[in-house]
């Protein structure tokens, strides 16, 4: 079998090997290689212990035999081949099942707790180690997402939002363990399906089925607002002692022709909303202009932006993650795709400490673990629902969070590479 140079080089300096090049079988595939690695390591270090790695040519994972990788990328076997290798992330595993009566629709995990929302009409807060601490009831119909606000000591402000039309806004204290409704924001006219705060808690946006997205105050006060009533439409009857004081909109962001699926923050000043009118649009939070539509060809379900590789990643019901630059002139210019899903993409994630990888959920039962220089495949499909996926998040302690239709809401143990982790 032909041999191919090559030059092996790492980011981690711990298992750096001789910037030297060798000749290696052209058939090599990457079990191969790590065994090459090892060799090299156990010859400059007798008490080096075995590492799985795997390797990277020209920033894609190898995986099939170095040969067939090169002729499939195109890249000349005549010149020495610099191969990047990187310890391999080991599958993460289910950690802790929590538990809601109904399906669960969102959640939002942050270094403490975990916010939960379901469509048995409250949210819940658990401990990292899965332990039930707080039932937040006072929807009259599905929560269908849930977002923590801020935290000020043991006081938390947090959202969740309804198919009853409405944004209840609640304080919780966690030394008491107390929770009160402080407002409720009024102002769609359909289901509250996404809900996303701003990086510095102040202000909120909500986007809806009824096409539209609002922006409101974040800040808990003692003042009610006053809501129009339209003329023309039939009074609801009176309904049970409305929980907090009532809030309106500080701004209506209008443009999409159907459903608001997903809203999130870029930054501080400018908002990104999906729809199922196959577009995602950027907007100015403080004007409420548009400024950029990228345009699909599918109803898109979720969005995820990382501002580490300031990339956006959708998920649409073609069964396709879609990776954009949201800076782009050209709005239909799709960056690179996931293809693995076999039913609606119906969640997704940037890692918040790892630029490459996200992680995606669907009505396939499946949870994906990606990284985007393995666009081909997933790294893991993570099997531990017995029914349609619905929400996923992960925390910066490389902890990964899944809920769906079978009511279970899991956590999965995740450990970066050293490297990647920017240690």
């Amino acid at each position: 079998m032909s041999q191919l140079q090559t030059r092996f080089f790492t980011e981690n300096k711990r298992y750096a090997v001789d910037d030297v090049p060798f000749s290696i079988p052209a058939g090599s595939e990457v079990q191969d290689l790590s065994n090459v690695i090892n060799k090299l390591l156990e010859a400059k270090n007798a008490s080096h212990s075995q590492v799985d790695f795997d390797f990277l040519v020209r920033g894609q994972f190898l995986r099939m035999s170095l040969a067939n990788h090169m002729e499939t990328e195109g890249i000349s076997t005549e010149e020495v081949v610099e191969i990047e290798y990187v310890q391999r992330i080991t599958a993460p595993e289910p950690e802790e099942c929590m538990m809601h009566d109904d399906w669960i629709s969102s959640v939002d995990a942050d270094t403490e707790w975990i916010l939960t929302g379901s469509y048995d009409k409250t949210a819940r807060i658990w401990s990292l180690e899965g332990k039930a601490v707080m039932t937040v009831a006072g929807h009259t119909d599905a929560v269908k997402d849930v977002a923590w606000v801020k935290r000020d000591g043991l006081t938390s402000v947090l959202l969740t939002a309804s198919l009853d039309q409405t944004v209840l806004l609640w304080e919780w204290n966690s030394e008491r363990n107390k929770v009160k409704a402080r407002h409720c924001c009024r102002g769609h006219t359909a289901s509250v399906d996404t809900i996303a705060a701003d990086p510095t808690g102040s202000k909120f946006c909500s986007g809806s089925w009824d096409k539209m997205l609002k922006i409101w105050s974040a800040v808990p006060t003692e003042e009610a607002d006053e809501v129009e009533e339209l003329p023309n439409r039939p009074r609801k009857k009176q309904r049970t002692e409305q929980l907090g004081l009532t809030r309106t909109p500080l701004m209506t962001l209008s443009g999409h022709n159907e459903a608001v699926s997903s809203v999130l923050w870029c930054d501080s000043e400018e908002l990104c909303s999906a729809s199922w009118d196959h577009t995602i649009r950027m907007w100015d939070a403080e004007t409420g202009g548009m400024k950029t539509t990228l345009t699909g060809s599918k109803v898109f379900n979720c969005i995820s932006y990382s501002p580490l590789c300031r990339r956006l990643a959708s998920g649409s019901t073609d069964r396709h993650i879609r990776l954009w630059d949201p800076r782009t002139k050209d709005g239909s210019l799709v960056l690179l795709s996931l293809t693995s899903h076999t039913g609606w993409v119906t969640a997704v994630k940037w890692a918040p400490s790892h630029e490459h990888q996200l992680v995606s959920g669907s009505l396939d039962n499946l949870v994906k673990l990606w990284d985007t220089r393995s666009c081909k495949a997933p790294l893991y499909d993570l099997a531990a629902h017995e029914d349609k996926v619905f929400c996923v998040d992960w925390t910066e302690s490389g902890l990964m969070l899944s809920g769906g239709a079978d009511n279970k809401l899991y956590t999965y143990r995740y450990s970066a590479c050293e490297t990647d982790a920017g240690a």
